[in-house]
């Protein structure tokens, strides 16, 4: 594992984003971790999660003509990473963020901000199953726009259909994806620490029975 996601870890562990205990998640599921971005709720945290996203971008030379974020947690996401990329690398990037519920007067749309045009970077906190990325490549098709690019914080290496989702999302809609850091990541990371022994062990429980 390479310093950069090293650093992203000790990032989440230090503000909570990344936790360890019991957690009940949206599909009944017991797991023994728990990420959320959310937590980035102040101008420095989210300055600093949209960093580890923008040098992704940067290293990777992803080429794209705006950022969508989906509602909610790529709504935070897609504009402070616009704003990171012009202010650290003059690099300019529209973003677009859709509403839950089209508003029929005033700004009616779907979208606030940038209208869907071109080709998408898809940014968002993690990849479960894959089906609010589904959604939002939807979405943007429907507009006249594309996904060639999905970025996510944390790809929790779980089932999409029948094997891991992210690397469903490649193979079904013809996209590159990427993350931060993986579930592989995280539990290299905990292997090398003695602190998170008793951690370690129920990560690899839980890889055992739902990692693909």
């Amino acid at each position: 594992m390479n310093d950069f996601k090293t650093k992203f870890i000790d990032f989440t562990l230090d503000h909570g984003i990344l936790r360890f205990g019991s957690f009940v998640l949206k599909s009944g599921r017991q797991s023994p971790y728990f990420f959320n971005t959310g937590l980035c709720n102040d101008g420095k945290l989210i300055h600093q999660l949209s960093s580890y996203y923008c040098s992704l971008i940067i290293n990777e030379k992803l080429d794209f003509d705006f950022i969508f974020g989906p509602a909610y947690k790529g709504i935070p996401l897609s504009t402070s990473i616009s704003v990171n990329l012009y202010n650290k690398y003059k690099i300019i990037k529209p973003y677009s963020f859709n509403r839950k519920e089209i508003k029929m007067h005033g700004e009616e749309g779907e979208f606030i901000g940038y209208s869907p045009s071109g080709k998408s970077l898809i940014v968002d906190d993690v990849v479960s199953s894959g089906q609010s990325i589904i959604d939002s490549i939807a979405m943007l098709k429907k507009n006249n726009a594309q996904c060639k690019y999905v970025l996510v914080a944390f790809d929790r290496m779980e089932v999409g259909k029948s094997k891991r989702a992210s690397l469903e999302l490649e193979d079904s809609y013809g996209i590159k994806f990427f993350s931060i850091i993986t579930l592989d990541d995280i539990v290299d990371y905990l292997s090398k620490n003695d602190s998170f022994k008793k951690d370690f062990k129920l990560m690899q429980e839980y890889m055992a029975e739902y990692k693909r």
